[in-house]
């Protein structure tokens, strides 16, 4: 468990590293935070990574197997959704929406998730349902 604990923990320094190459200080550079999650996801995933975003989230989950993996890939998704969103990619909705359908699974999966998934998990859920609102109005 201590392992895992370090991957998660060294998957959640990369997406703040992330957010902060996002959101400043200073202006954001997209290009950098792209770079560092792919970096993760090859550090993270291995040979997975160029098949798991062909495979619905159940038989990718299958082969990653573990809770924690499986949840750290979420994270690494949702940092890869929200550099789409700062560059106002259309795709950047469905892929927060993948990162939330492994991050259920992960939960799902689990024996006892800790408290932090579920925080993780439903502030997703919350940004997800702003985004969706938001691209109402701007659509009316």
């Amino acid at each position: 468990m201590p392992q895992r604990d370090l991957m998660l923990g060294w998957i959640e320094q990369v997406a703040r590293l992330v957010e902060e190459l996002i959101h400043g200080p200073g202006e954001p550079d997209l290009r950098q935070a792209s770079e560092r999650i792919e970096a993760a996801m090859v550090q993270h995933l291995g040979n997975l990574g160029p098949l798991l975003p062909q495979l619905d989230v159940g038989s990718a989950g299958a082969l990653l197997n573990e809770p924690e993996r499986i949840f750290g890939y979420a994270q690494l998704l949702a940092a890869r959704a929200a550099v789409a969103n700062a560059r106002g990619d259309a795709d950047a909705s469905h892929a927060r929406m993948r990162a939330l359908a492994f991050a259920q699974l992960a939960l799902a999966r689990a024996t006892d998730p800790p408290a932090s998934w579920r925080d993780w998990v439903t502030e997703i859920e919350a940004t997800t349902r702003c985004a969706r609102l938001h691209r109402g109005l701007v659509q009316r």
